[in-house]
Formats: structure tokens, sequence, C-alpha cells
């Protein structure tokens, strides 16, 4: 198959504890919507072949408050490990990916002002070179989702503790894509309270 006809699934991490949030933060609400279900609209926008959202912490809560349109025909796998951090996650949704899908847009939930046109573009720079990784760059920062090709799922499903795809950039220097993009969402992600007030009052909706 041509590069240019591979098969991309979307895995939205959403399973961490939000211990610096002191709640769930999936759950905060953004112009009318959960953080969670503006990070799941985004990803809908892409529109890649498959979805898959990784739960965890308040795992059954947070799946009775999310729109059901905005799950369907998403695949919800639970992490019930999450408390050995992000990895863990990682993993679980990478083993959920499907035969035949090419390559993975690895997103955190908590960053919902990445724009589905972004996701779009780092699909497209996948599709029309030979990358192993993609990653978006706003004012000279890398920032997330990034793309990660099938060929190094293994390394990435080897992590452990809270660590994230980062941890393997440095083996895949030669295989990465960087692409600039008008994005200052890619940057944003919600950690504590104070990410969380100064996200409601961005204009970014």
């Amino acid at each position: 198959m041509a590069r240019s006809d591979s098969q991309l699934s979307a895995i939205v991490l959403a399973a961490g504890r939000s211990a610096r949030m002191g709640e769930a933060k999936q759950l905060l609400r953004l112009g009318g919507r959960t953080v969670l279900e503006r990070t799941l609209e985004n990803v809908r926008g892409a529109a890649l072949e498959k979805m898959i959202l990784v739960l965890g912490f308040s795992a059954e809560t947070i799946r009775e408050q999310i729109s059901e349109a905005l799950l369907e025909d998403v695949t919800v796998v639970v992490n019930r490990d999450f408390e050995q951090g992000m990895a863990s996650s990682l993993r679980k949704g990478l083993s959920a990916v499907a035969p035949g899908m090419n390559a993975g847009l690895i997103v955190l939930a908590d960053q919902p002002f990445v724009r589905p046109e972004t996701m779009r573009l780092l699909v497209e720079r996948y599709r029309c070179c030979e990358a192993e990784i993609v990653i978006p760059v706003h004012e000279g920062r890398r920032g997330n989702p990034v793309v990660l090709d099938w060929a190094v799922f293994p390394e990435a499903m080897a992590l452990e503790g809270d660590t994230g795809c980062r941890a393997i950039f440095g083996k895949h220097a030669k295989g990465i894509v960087e692409v600039e993009v008008d994005d200052p969402g890619i940057l944003l992600d919600i950690d504590s309270r104070e990410d969380y007030e100064r996200a409601r009052g961005l204009k970014l909706f």
C-alpha cells in the first residue's frame, strides 16, 4: 500500500488522576463543553479512520458525562493501571490499534485547543513522507499531538512511568519530521487550577 493511502488511528489519552487539579479535569467546563468533549470534537473534525479513547481515573463517571454522539464508533478502553503513569495509558491505547492501521496520532485529552486542521496537517505530512514521527512546532517549540508510525509502536509500548512519546525521540532523530503550525493550542494543556482559569479566558472557541 502506498504511504499516501495510510490508515491512522487517533489515540486520546484521558486516564490521568488530575492530582494537581483536585478533580477530574476531563470534566471541567470550557465554553459549554467539558475539556474532554472539546478534545474529542477536534479529533472528530480531523476525520481520521479510527479513534481510541483511553480512560482510567473516574472512568465510569467520565464516560457517563460525555455526549454519546461523540463516542459513536469510538473504541473506549480502560487503563486500570493509570496510577503507573502516562506510559501505561500509551501502552493501552497502542495495544487497541486495529490490525491494518499504519500509524497513530497521540492526542492528550487535556489539550482542548488543538485545531482539527492542525491534526489533519500532521496526518497529511505523515502520508507524504517517510517519517517515523511527526511533531508540530509553534514559534520554535515542539508540542502535541504527534504521529507515530507503527514501526515505533514497540518502543513506545516499552516505556514505563510518567513518560510519553518524547522519551523515544532521541533514538529517531533522522526519522522525525517537524511541522510548523500557526496553532498555539499545541502548547496549551490544562494541568492545574491556574491553567484552567487561564484557559477559560482564552478566545479560542
